[in-house]
């Protein structure tokens, strides 16, 4: 009678079980080695990416508060040139103020006529006052007539208006300058004619 060894048969295939289940866990372990190895590639790319737009997005940034920087630095200096064209045109305005016009007014006013105002536009002057009468109205305008410094003389406006208990002419007189710089020159030597020793006083 033939006898098998059946026992060592069964060692053996539990033998081949347990190696193929070793290599299949060793394949599953690389294979997840493999795939985290590729997962982590991937997220250190997208890091990398994101990491350079911050960078540059950043710098951007840098650059964009240097422009507004500078902007407001070129504002700055915008308002102050405009702030001293504005103060040198008000310098020249009352170096050219009608300053001997008006001392010419007050030389040829009449007792009874106030001036308030006497406006330069340009070479025409509009005179702003007041009067107890016509009569000293119109003689103030003939004696800007008869000035060298004045000439088209010209009532403009003329209305009644109440001061107190005291009814007064208010008017406006419209003149063009007859001499212009000329007059001013005259008048800047007579100062100094007499501002010298012996001289108008």
């Amino acid at each position: 009678m033939i006898k098998v060894n059946l026992l060592a048969d069964r060692q053996a295939k539990d033998r081949m079980v347990i190696q193929r289940q070793l290599v299949m866990g060793v394949i599953v372990i690389l294979a997840s080695f493999v795939l985290c190895a590729f997962w982590y590639q991937v997220k250190a790319g997208q890091i990398s990416d994101t990491n350079q737009k911050i960078a540059k997005a950043k710098k951007a940034l840098a650059g964009q508060k240097k422009i507004r920087k500078k902007v407001t630095e070129m504002e700055a200096k915008e308002k102050r040139v405009k702030a001293m064209l504005k103060a040198i045109d008000d310098l020249m305005a009352i170096k050219r103020g009608p300053t001997v016009y008006y001392d010419n007014l007050n030389a040829i006013l009449p007792p009874e006529i106030w001036v308030t105002s006497l406006t330069d536009n340009s070479g025409s002057f509009l005179v702003n006052g007041y009067s107890f009468s016509n009569n000293a109205i119109a003689q103030f305008m003939k004696n800007m007539e008869g000035s060298k410094y004045f000439s088209g003389v010209n009532l403009q406006t003329i209305n009644k208006t109440r001061f107190g208990e005291e009814t007064l002419k208010k008017f406006t007189i419209n003149s063009s300058a007859s001499l212009g710089k000329k007059a001013e020159k005259a008048k800047k030597k007579e100062d100094k004619t007499a501002d010298k020793p012996g001289g108008k006083s």
